[in-house]
């Protein structure tokens, strides 16, 4: 679960990145001028980004209190 988390995370870096060259360097990936597009798509991902790290943390927590209530029960 971690690690498919991450790599969603990771390619919601890709995705704002891929907004970001959509509104300053079109040209980069032979794409028409598009400020707004690029923009909508880099804050869409951003917030996909930030629920995902949400989530991470959520499941993290989770692991965290379950190992140590492990070792108290030990």
């Amino acid at each position: 679960m971690i690690i498919l988390l991450n790599i969603a995370r990771f390619l919601m870096v890709l995705w704002i990145a891929y907004g970001l060259l959509l509104m300053f360097a079109p040209s980069v990936v032979h794409s028409q001028p598009n400020p707004a597009s690029g923009a909508i798509q880099a804050l869409v991902a951003f917030a996909i980004g930030y629920l995902l790290d949400r989530a991470l943390s959520v499941v993290l927590r989770r692991k965290s209190a379950s190992a140590v209530g492990d070792q108290i029960s030990n």
